[in-house]
């Protein structure tokens, strides 16, 4: 952050904080609609077009869309939340509704007129994204010209934008500028994310869609001109990573919901039939995946309170505090992937049938563990080295996403 940023008015925060309230309240009247939709979202491949609506009436898709351009602009926290609430009901909405989301907030760092075209469409405008550098850029009069294919990018059915990555720079082109591959997205788990590939052919990005992450370093954010709020103050790398583990702490406790369900009425198939809630290691398990999936939530959501009580105060956070944050957002989704796991030599056979939703929650689960943001050993390692008061990653000499994480 800036060494100028002073404290912000103590309006701004109880504004963002009952603005996540309310979306908090709306969330919860959308949840049986985004539950009925999960085996569409599952079939097709993409999350089910009722569910979109929903969140798009819920505010999901401008919960950190600046106040200027008609968003939210919330505290972290509630949205991380609501993200938890929609995951307990499909996985996979709750996936690129927080992967939509979060590249609004990397658009509010960039130029005003990249935020002008984006927002012009309305407060709920969308970008899918493909951080990994897989393509080419070049420099050009005015911009760059990009040519290659991107893949992995969530939710690109329900975005008009992509942002798309170079390596120490991020591009913002429109989604109808390139190719979209329907059969690039085959996969056993987050089926629904309908994450496939884009191939741009000599597509020009002019350079104020573009997010260099240098100047994210330099505190020099172009966006922080019209967008002053604390809320786009918060470490950029840090927010990214951590958007990823809010569906795979809402998917393991809504799992265990219906887990629960399940156990009160499931008689053991041999023997004598009696109630499988008569096995003590059944209860013994149950119990503790459910407060290790609980306490994840806890501490998750608390990071992301004590982080914007940090940007509200002024001051930026240290790398103790943002490496902190960043490893147990990793650690959560491998805490409560193994919280699954648990269960799972005592869900019984019907556990593995096609209609049952724990296979699903397992497969999902399993594909969100995975992810880059995921790797929880890289991230102690930071984590501890921060601790130690070791020499961080250089920046200068790998100027990556996963380098800045250390210093943004």
């Amino acid at each position: 952050m800036s060494p100028t940023s002073a404290p912000t008015d103590p309006e701004y925060a109880d504004r963002a904080r009952a603005a996540g309230r309310r979306f908090l309240a709306d969330v919860d009247d959308i949840l049986d609609t985004v539950r009925a939709g999960r085996d569409e979202s599952e079939r097709q491949g993409k999350v089910a077009a009722p569910s979109v609506g929903a969140m798009e009436r819920a505010g999901f898709f401008r919960a950190l869309t600046p106040v200027q351009y008609g968003g939210l602009e919330m505290a972290p926290a509630p949205f991380f939340e609501g993200i938890m609430k929609v995951a307990a009901c499909d996985s996979s909405a709750a996936w690129i509704g927080g992967q939509l989301n979060v590249h609004s907030w990397e658009i509010a760092l960039m130029d005003k007129r990249a935020q002008d075209e984006f927002w012009a469409e309305g407060p709920d405008t969308r970008a899918s994204s493909s951080y990994a550098p897989t393509g080419q850029f070049e420099e050009t009069e005015g911009g760059y010209i990009l040519n290659g294919t991107w893949a992995f990018s969530s939710g690109i059915d329900y975005a008009s934008w992509v942002i798309v990555g170079g390596g120490d720079r991020n591009f913002l082109i429109r989604r109808g500028d390139g190719e979209v591959d329907d059969n690039s997205w085959d996969v056993a788990g987050l089926k629904g994310t309908g994450s496939k590939a884009i191939t741009l052919t000599d597509v020009f990005v002019p350079d104020y869609r573009t997010h260099i992450l240098m100047d994210t370093y330099l505190d020099q954010n172009p966006g922080w001109e019209v967008n002053g709020g604390p809320l786009y103050r918060l470490p950029f790398a840090t927010i990214l990573a951590a958007v990823m583990a809010n569906p795979a702490i809402g998917t393991a406790l809504g799992g265990l919901e219906d887990y629960i369900g399940a156990t009160k009425k499931r008689r053991a198939r041999r023997g004598t039939g009696a109630s499988v809630t008569e096995n003590p290691h059944l209860l013994v398990r149950l119990s503790g995946a459910l407060a290790t999936a609980q306490t994840m939530k806890d501490r998750h959501l608390k990071n992301w309170e004590t982080l914007f009580d940090i940007a509200c105060e002024g001051r930026d956070s240290t790398p103790v505090e943002r490496m902190k944050v960043r490893f147990e957002a990793a650690d959560s989704i491998e805490q409560v992937l193994d919280a699954i796991y648990s269960i799972w030599p005592v869900a019984g056979a019907a556990a593995i049938v096609s209609s049952n939703p724990l296979q699903q929650v397992m497969r999902d689960m399993m594909a969100m563990r995975v992810h880059g943001s995921a790797g929880r050993d890289t991230a102690a390692t930071l984590y501890a080295q921060a601790l130690l008061g070791l020499q961080g990653p250089s920046f200068e000499d790998n100027q990556t996403m996963g380098t800045l994480a250390y210093y943004r």
